[in-house]
């Protein structure tokens, strides 16, 4: 539930106000919050980050990919909402479908950090 009301929050103040662009950084200058956890500092959205991978990587490399997608919007921090399971694609004549692991969170900056972005 909680997931679902951050994820509502995320997509409304998307919507509103300027696009910031900033450049982006290192994959390992983006800041990792898990889910449930938040930055102290005052921060603002970016962009949402959703990766998948099949079931079988870690969730470690999970995160490493989230955490490059983060870094090319030119994110500080990376906060996950949710790392879930579900089967996707197509249905084969085997019946199979393969599992995917689904991460979804927001690329947030600190505008602290960016006096560029302050307004006269």
């Amino acid at each position: 539930m909680t997931a679902l009301v951050v994820a509502v929050l995320v997509a409304v103040v998307a919507a509103c106000g300027a696009r910031v662009k900033l450049p982006p950084v290192a994959p390992e200058e983006v800041q990792v919050f898990l889910p449930g956890s938040y930055p102290d500092e005052d921060y603002k959205v970016l962009a949402q980050v959703n990766t998948q991978v099949p079931l079988s990587v870690p969730d470690s490399e999970l995160i490493d990919r989230a955490r490059a997608q983060a870094a090319g919007y030119g994110a500080d921090a990376l906060v996950i909402t949710g790392i879930r399971r579900t089967t996707e694609g197509q249905i084969e004549l085997n019946l199979q479908q393969e599992q995917v692991k689904i991460l979804d969170g927001i690329a947030v900056y600190y505008p602290s950090r960016h006096p560029e972005l302050q307004k006269e």
